[in-house]
């Protein structure tokens, strides 16, 4: 194979174009379309595309001086692109002596496997894991289970997934593979070995999923790029710089796939707006070139595309696989013939048995030969998948042999003809051909790499470089997400002006001191809140990550490094505007990142990193040595625990920076005593550090005292604070390297009835042993797949109402730009019993009028007539409307039985009973063969039903609403395989028959049977009207439309669905079919059709004699179902609870840990007051739990429940508010006993009844905070920024770190009121604290000496009468002041109560009440009223 390292300038051979390597069908055009396109819009065209890439590779290989002069004018469009194929073979071989004479050595690699065989082992399903298992599993039932399964649990079985394959696949040839072949462990790479392959050869495999995964901020051009420069081969022709290589292949690669109108917009995805879905995967496919893999896999790559644009991406495909070539495997759900041409080879499976391995153009006679029907207007892939079910294939009525009927069978069969002898002719070829040549490709592929890489690293460029690339693009990354940077910054300005003046004026004296440690101190956990989500970010990032290792473009590690460098910039400014301390605040803050970063790295998903980030962040800050100094911890443990915080060493160097060799005035109030006159000679301050007769305190006395912190120590943290960013840095390196998150495997069904799951997956893992009794006559290749059903009458019933639109419009608005008209004019109908296709190119606007249709749109102007039998729609529509949804979009812990009963339950009327319709849901089951499944979790896509299994389930959740008049279907085939969709096409077909229901249906690839299922079709193109009637019999009524209006001829084998997509495409070639419809005979026939159906149906009496109800069912009904479902979902997946309970137990854990049995000094009795800081850290990690399962329910109620009216947003969040009571409860039963006894609270019944009462209350209280806070985000990304500022707000502002005397009088006088914490702290506090009896220790009493001649009682007895505290007279007639004599005393000087505690707890109980409605008014507020509309009709802009 030739060379990646110069495209095309080294081959051992030339090209050779036999068969149909170079299949172009259109002739060539003289357009200035872009590179591999006739003209703009027009189709990939293969021969025009490798001509220019012809001429480029010329330029490349001329001399540098030279290359510019070669270079076309992009502006004009010259583009030459004539040459001949004679041309191009000349040219390689004189590219190949140029290469040869720079030395550059060819890659070339293929692969062949023999007696292949891939094994497998278990039952195939799972029973779900509940709430109840995890919190068993947390006390220890997972090991114990563990132990027990390892010492006397059965193994299961191991089985064939498939067996015995064998093949070869050589540079420049594209297989087909048609079923499921899996994967093995002993493929050969053209005699490298798989392990071999596995390890320093993987960059040279490339795996490329279906799905198009990519980062949504960075544009075409930098996506590319970031590619190119991973890849950049090492040895290159002389005169080419790296940065030449990379910008050349970039100008390549975006004209050959008509990319250059795109380059610098956002790739984006599904939330994120940037290129349509085709370009999209064009961008994956450029992705794919630009890692120069030899070896390249594409798994049902076509997914979600029109049959053109599949064909162009197919086609794009070959230009990859002729032009270098590459060796190239791809996987087909449904592969129309343009495509199924492309191809060389094509492997058949059936059930893990290879059926058929050769030529794709021989594969059709093959099959024919053993005595199947071709049926005329079947693709040839549709043949060849139909083969492998029994439902499917016909046999030939002139073959009288005997037809094999099991796989095992046609295994034998196929090993019994000259194919399989061909293979095995093949591989002794293939094994004589390669010689040297995985020798030369050793080389080669060692050449490729930078001299600073190993020779048995699979990456091409050193560790350093690629580090640069991530860091160059990280920073991209951050710069282009201006909503995030700019809220990031935002909130850390408004958090610092908080924080700040939280500590605005505090008084300079001794009374601010410990203020300003805890402002220091609330600092520090700011900057942990701030960071947490860059743990979140490692989580959500591992799909990317994980794709860009697999094509060895980098190391895992070498992001952890680039991500901590990009932080510098980032975290400097953040630092900056935080506070003017940088260096420790800047070195803490990316210390935090980093540790944040290892934690996301090492969590299984987001739930746990959210749990295990806040459980890190507390403990490191509660024993950083503020709350408790280190000097009177009580157990060496808990100092190791202080030495292995980085907030003890950044609070010390912060407090050391603030008082080292300061004098600290005393305050006046703690001058004791303070009698009147008295000299300062009798008098001390009360101030650890302070001297008899001084009137100020040493700073660093004070800081060595009472916190044991030295300005010796200020460098030495810094340095221990870097060592610990290393740490985290290297820890997360190493997972990042070797921890593998959910990879791999199939779907796998979860049950949660043990009675039925094994019955129901009898058979699930698809094995190649016959199991005993099996009956092989039925066997299918898919067990669960749709069979033709034997029913006399549908269980649906429609209304036989026909449904009317004309002179449809619909406008939405652009944000800087006049608004955009997407749909012009667009009249039609559908009628009972009749099957209507909505069709149309890339962008033509389907889903757009299908949501129009079905009253989906929430935003634009719509404007038309849409009637039902003549009359204006009802309020109940889309209740009685069924939508299918292209996503299948469900919630995955419901069963397959509780998902219909669901729909079925709440959009049926209330005048139909319960019984009866769960019994139809019954019926829906059967009718969908879903009985064996009924019992299964949906779950998610690798991890419950199948993408057809989930199918059925969407369509059933509709039918189980009873749909009265109309089935909407979008992509009900989408993701499906062709077997598939033609099942739930034909049951479709059956459901229109049978139930006199009109369903429209909007379809992307159909094969020709497929199409012949439907009866009318409405073609769109460009959000303009281009066809709508009858499809006739074969497509013969509509192709006939289009050839009287100047479309060409359709030849006989032509798909009628690919042809009117060709013809209607939007290019310079094609005629402008709207056009030509608004002003054919046709059009106005349906117009005048239409009106005389709303004529004649207006004047029939209206059917449904009941009101027109918006929902079906009452708000009490719909809060009853939605609750179970909640409560279910809750239940079966823990995350939620378990997070719950967690983070109760841990924190009350280290709560009576740091603080076991307060005694009854003053700082124990501070400690007890301490403790209730950590009540209130809960708040932030409670609500940071809930808030992504608030996020989970509303994204499912406005993808799919709100537009079906099942119930209303009122309905599910207080569902949410009922099911998280019961956690709240079990939340406060493992926090509040752990807690209140290690701390050593009051026993009386009374005391701890109220205390563990508010701490239900405020358990409560945590989640309907958390859900409003979500209601006003648009996505966790916004909400993780928002967080820190309520949490900053409702955790500073409450009297614990700065109290209320000390507060500003802007917030004393009413955020400090108006925080529902603040009346946590007062009520708790002083129930805790009410005569609580100090007795000071030795360092906390204060000596004076009193005036000669006087005792202590005549010096300060009248000031002890008007103060707090006790005093001891010595026997030397000293004085010892204690400060405070009880509890309650010191409550006073922090304006705490014991008599006003049932007045605090009153008013938060009123706020859970206003949280709870909070969440009512701001979803309704951000996320269902329409202010633009409002504000136009208050401004007179309608």
């Amino acid at each position: 194979m030739e060379s990646q390292a110069n495209i095309g300038a080294s081959s051992t051979e030339s090209l050779k174009y036999k068969q149909s390597i170079i299949r172009s069908e259109s002739p060539e055009s003289t357009g200035t379309g872009q590179w591999g396109e006739q003209s703009p819009g027009a189709r990939v065209n293969v021969e025009k595309a490798i001509n220019e890439f012809e001429d480029l590779k010329r330029e490349l290989s001329q001399p540098a001086s030279t290359r510019s002069a070669q270079l076309p004018d992009e502006e004009e469009g010259e583009v030459t692109g004539n040459s001949m194929f004679v041309d191009l073979e000349e040219y390689l071989t004189r590219a190949n002596r140029e290469a040869s004479e720079s030395g550059i050595i060819p890659k070339r690699i293929g692969v062949r496997f023999r007696d292949l065989t891939v094994q497998g082992s278990g039952s195939g399903f799972l029973f779900a894991r509940t709430f109840a298992d995890e919190l068993l599993g947390l006390f220890g039932k997972d090991i114990f289970d563990y132990i027990r399964f390892s010492l006397f649990g059965k193994k299961p079985p191991i089985k064939n997934i498939i067996q015995g394959f064998s093949g070869v696949v050589k540079p420049g040839e594209m297989l087909l593979v048609l079923g499921n072949p899996g994967s093995g462990r002993q493929v050969d790479y053209s005699g490298l070995g798989f392990e071999s392959a596995k390890k320093e050869y993987r960059g040279e495999i490339l795996y490329n999923s279906e799905e198009d995964i990519h980062l949504p901020t960075l544009t075409v051009r930098q996506t590319v790029r970031f590619a190119l420069k991973t890849k950049t081969p090492s040895k290159r022709i002389p005169g080419t710089s790296r940065g030449d290589f990379v910008e050349q292949m970039l100008e390549l690669f975006v004209k050959m796939f008509g990319m250059k109108h795109t380059v610098n917009t956002i790739v984006g995805n599904q939330f994120t707006r940037g290129v349509s879905g085709g370009e999209r995967k064009r961008v994956s496919i450029m992705e794919a070139l630009a890692s120069r893999a030899t070896i390249n896999a594409f798994d049902n790559s076509t997914r979600g595309l029109d049959s053109s644009t599949a064909v162009d991406y197919i086609r794009s495909l070959r230009i990859l696989t002729s032009l270098t070539k590459s060796t190239t495997v791809v996987t087909l759900y449904q592969a129309g013939e343009q495509i199924y041409k492309e191809f060389d080879k094509v492997c058949v499976i059936d059930s893990g048995r290879q059926i058929f391995y050769g030529k794709a153009s021989e594969a059709r006679a093959y099959f024919e030969e053993l005595g199947f029907k071709f049926i005329p207007g079947t693709t040839t892939a549709d043949f060849l998948t139909s083969i492998t079910n029994p439902f499917e294939r016909r046999p030939r009525a002139d073959f009288d042999g005997k037809l094999p009927s099991s796989p095992e069978e046609f295994e034998a069969t196929f090993r019994k003809s000259r194919f399989w002898d061909g293979v095995q002719k093949e591989l002794l070829e293939y094994d004589a051909e390669i010689g040297g040549d995985a020798e030369k490709f050793t080389q080669a592929v060692k050449e490729n790499k930078s001299k600073l890489t190993r020779s048995s690293s699979p990456y091409t460029v050193s560790f350093i470089m690629q580090v640069w690339y991530l860091l160059q693009r990280e920073l991209q990354v951050i710069w282009q997400d201006q909503v995030g940077l700019r809220s990031r910054y935002i909130n850390t300005i408004v958090c610092a002006l908080l924080t700040g003046s939280l500590a605005y004026n505090i008084p300079k004296t001794t009374a601010g001191s410990y203020i300003m440690g805890g402002a220091l101190f609330f600092n520090l956990i700011i900057i942990g809140w701030m960071q947490l989500f860059e743990a979140i970010q490692m989580t959500l990032g591992r799909t990317i990550t994980a794709k860009q290792v697999n094509f060895a473009f980098y190391r895992p590690s070498a992001q952890i490094i680039a991500k901590t460098i990009a932080d510098f910039p980032i975290l400097a400014i953040q630092s900056s505007i935080f506070t003017i301390v940088l260096l420790f605040v800047f070195t803490t803050a990316v210390c935090t990142t980093a540790f944040y970063r290892a934690v996301g790295v090492f969590s299984r998903d987001i739930n746990a990193t959210i749990r295990m980030g806040f459980l890190g962040l507390n403990i490191t800050a509660v024993f950083s040595g503020y709350m408790q100094p280190f000097n009177v911890m009580k157990s060496w443990g808990y100092k190791w625990i202080y030495y292995g915080s980085p907030f003890a060493y950044a609070q010390e160097a912060l407090m050391v920076n603030q008082y080292d060799g300061m004098q600290i005035p005393c305050a006046p109030a703690h001058l004791i005593p303070g009698v009147p006159g008295a000299s300062i000679e009798n008098q001390i301050c009360f101030f650890t550090g302070a001297e008899a007769g001084a009137s100020s305190v040493n700073g660093t006395k004070w800081l060595l005292e009472q916190l044991g912190y030295e300005r010796a120590h200020v460098w030495r943290n810094f340095g221990i604070i870097l060592a610990f960013t290393v740490g985290y840095i290297i820890i997360a390196m190493i997972g990042i390297e070797y921890l593998t998150w959910g990879s791999g495997g199939g779907s796998m069904k979860v049950f949660v009835k043990r009675s039925n799951a094994k019955k129901a997956t009898e058979g699930s893992l698809p094995t190649t042993e016959k199991q005993a009794g099996e009956d092989t006559t039925n066997h299918s290749a898919n067990g669960n797949a749709l069979q033709p059903i034997q029913t006399t009458k549908s269980v649906i019933q429609g209304q036989s109402s026909i449904f009317t639109w004309d002179n449809l419009n619909y406008t939405v608005p652009i944000p800087g730009s006049p608004p955009k008209q997407v749909l012009h004019d667009i009249h039609g109908y559908v009628m009972p019993g009749r099957l209507t296709a909505l069709m149309g190119p890339s962008g033509a606007g389907k889903t757009t009028l299908l949501d129009t249709l079905s009253q989906k749109s929430r935003v634009g102007v719509v404007s038309g007539d849409m009637l039902v039998d003549g009359k204006r729609l009802r309020a109940d529509f889309q209740r009685n409307t069924g939508f299918v949804e292209q996503m299948d979009i469900h919630d995955g812990t419901a069963t397959v039985r509780e998902a219909l009963r669901f729909s079925a339950l709440l959009r049926q009327p209330a005048t139909v009973s319960k019984q009866e319709k769960f019994k139809f849901v019954e019926d829906i089951i059967k009718l969908l063969e879903l009985e064996k499944l009924a019992d299964a979790l949906i779950g998610e896509p690798g991890f419950g039903l199948s993408v057809e299994e989930r199918k059925r389930v969407t369509i059933g959740v509709e039918l189980a609403a009873k749909p009265e008049t109309l089935l909407f279907l979008d992509e009900p085939t989408s993701g499906l395989d062709s077997t598939g969709a033609l099942s739930i096409v034909r049951f479709l077909r059956k459901l229109a028959d049978e139930s006199n229901l009109a369903i429209l249906c909007t379809i992307h690839q159909p094969s020709a049977i497929l199409f012949r299922n439907f009866d009318n079709i409405l073609l769109l193109s460009q959000g303009k009207q281009v066809y709508f009637g009858p499809i006739g019999t074969n497509g013969s009524a509509v192709i006939d439309y289009f050839q009287r209006n100047g479309a060409p001829k359709a030849h006989l084998d032509d798909n009628p669905a690919e042809y009117i997509l060709e013809t209607t495409r939007a290019s310079s070639r094609n005629a402008d079919w709207g056009a030509i419809w608004a002003s054919s005979p046709e059009s106005k026939a349906v117009k005048e059709e239409i009106r005389a159906i709303a004529e004649e149906r207006s004047q029939l009496p209206d059917r449904r004699t009941e009101i027109a109800l918006e929902y079906g069912m009452s708000f009490i009904e719909q809060v009853k179902a939605v609750t179970e479902r909640v409560w279910k979902n809750y239940w079966r997946d823990p995350n939620y609870g378990y997070s719950a309970i967690f983070s109760n137990l841990s924190t009350a854990l280290i709560a009576g840990v740091l603080f076991f049995q307060s005694g009854n000094t003053v700082l124990e009795m501070q400690s007890r007051g301490f403790s209730l800081f950590l009540i209130i850290v809960l708040s932030p990690l409670i609500a940071s739990g809930v808030q992504p399962k608030y996020l989970t329910f509303r994204m499912l109620y406005e993808a799919r429940e709100r537009n079906s009216k099942i119930y209303s947003a009122p309905a599910l969040i207080t569902a949410m508010h009922l099911c998280q009571i019961p956690y709240a409860i079990l939340g406060t039963l493992f926090f509040f006993f752990p807690w209140y006894y290690m701390v050593g609270m009051a026993t009386e019944t009374s005391r701890a009844g109220y205390q563990f009462l508010f701490i239900l209350l405020f358990e409560i209280w945590i989640a309907p905070f958390g859900m409003w806070i979500a209601a006003m985000c648009p996505d966790l990304t916004i909400m993780s920024i928002v967080n820190p500022f309520l949490f900053v707000v409702t955790n500073a502002f409450n009297g614990i770190l700065v109290p209320y005397d000390a507060l500003e009088t802007f917030y004393r006088s009413w955020i400090y009121w108006a925080n529902p914490l603040t009346h946590l702290v007062r009520g708790t506090m002083s129930n805790i604290l009410h005569d609580v009896q100090v007795e000071c220790s030795s360092k906390e009493l204060v000596q004076f000496t009193p005036p000669q001649g006087m005792t202590c009682t005549q010096y300060a007895g009248d000031w002890l009468k008007n103060t707090s505290g006790y005093m001891m007279e010595t026997a030397e007639g000293m004085c010892d002041y204690c400060v405070y004599k009880d509890g309650d005393e010191y409550m006073k000087t922090v304006n705490l109560d014991f008599n006003l505690r049932w007045r605090d707890l009153g008013i938060f109980c009123i706020f859970i009440f206003t949280n709870m409605a909070l969440v009512y008014i701001l979803h309704w507020a951000f996320r269902e009223f329409h202010w633009k509309k409002f504000f136009r009709r208050v401004l007179g802009r309608n």
